[in-house]
């Protein structure tokens, strides 16, 4: 499945690059220094271990430095208030889970800024699902086992996450909606004790990273019952998704993605675009996200805005109606 994506990526970055190219000739001169592309999270992070490979060859790229700032704090609004607030020029940008942007305005009690409003979706840089595991004790082999156990113990099933209102605590979120059970919220403040805690059992189910939770699964400490997104996974094609193992209407689809300030000018947004898909197209960079679990997301900047958009409704939409606004 990856292969036929990177072919179609492959073909459609042809057809956007000329178009790009071509229509956006004022802004050739850009860039003519340094970029510096901050990010909100911790050195070795997943956010900055994806940045780093495109900023590297994006700095070859283009014949500047492409630095990478990391400035970790408050699940990235500490890095997208910087960004927010620098010059809309082109040359400081946040580089970022979607999450920073979709779901931090509904989980947390005061926002340095608004985000829809104070930065610009520029290009997404990939995107991925995770896998829903459990531990080997929990007498499933199904999602429909799952589902039926904690239907019939609810709120017995523990389940951890890497924090209150992250991806993938909201991913299980969703889980529960869709699934129509209940189950006990674990956070956690770093994923190593996350997974430690799974492996021993302590906390029961999951969702989190494919990449993270594979190895496990192969050696038999955890059990994968199903993945998360609209397809299944190019890392473990054998297991269906949580949709087609039954439960309706479930998808979960993290990204990554550049953003800018809000006043940046659109020939210099759309260069900037044409630049980031260039560099993402390239064999090695493609390899390299694809160990990662990470597949292509090519979009110009008004699909990306909208796709911003629609994650940023449809994860309000659950925290209302899970009540989990305030840190529960």
């Amino acid at each position: 499945m990856y292969n036929r994506i990177r072919i179609g990526t492959v073909l459609l970055l042809g057809a956007i690059v000329p178009a790009a190219a071509h229509a956006q000739a004022p802004a050739a001169g850009y860039p003519a220094k340094p970029i510096r592309m901050v990010i909100g999270f911790s050195p070795g992070s997943n956010s900055d271990s994806l940045a780093r490979p495109m900023a590297q060859r994006l700095s070859e790229l283009v014949g500047h430095q492409v630095i990478v700032d990391n400035r970790p704090g408050a699940a990235g609004n500490i890095a997208m208030e910087m960004v927010a607030r620098a010059a809309p020029d082109g040359y400081t940008v946040f580089s970022g889970p979607g999450s920073s942007i979709t779901v931090n305005p509904h989980i947390q009690a005061k926002m340095p800024i608004d985000v829809l409003r104070d930065l610009l979706p520029i290009v997404p840089t990939g995107q991925f699902s995770a896998l829903l595991v459990v531990h080997p004790s929990l007498p499933v082999k199904s999602v429909g086992d799952l589902v039926a156990l904690a239907k019939r113990k609810p709120g017995l099933i523990s389940f951890g996450s890497p924090g209150h209102g992250t991806g993938f605590h909201l991913a299980t979120e969703l889980f529960k909606v869709r699934a129509g059970i209940n189950a006990t919220h674990v956070p956690y403040a770093n994923a190593s004790a996350m997974t430690s805690d799974l492996l021993a059992g302590r906390v029961e189910m999951m969702i989190f990273s494919a990449i993270v939770m594979q190895p496990h699964v192969k050696t038999g400490k955890l059990r994968a019952l199903a993945t998360t997104g609209r397809e299944r996974s190019s890392v473990m094609p054998e297991l269906p998704t949580i949709a087609q193992a039954g439960v309706a209407d479930y998808e979960y689809t993290g990204f990554q993605g550049v953003f800018g300030p809000a006043a940046m000018p659109r020939e210099v947004v759309d260069r900037l675009n044409m630049l980031v898909l260039k560099v993402l197209a390239l064999p090695d960079v493609r390899e390299f996200y694809a160990t990662q679990n990470v597949d292509p997301m090519v979009l110009n900047p008004a699909e990306f805005a909208a796709r911003v958009r629609q994650e940023h409704d449809k994860w309000g939409r659950l925290i209302r109606e899970a009540g989990l606004k305030g840190g529960q």
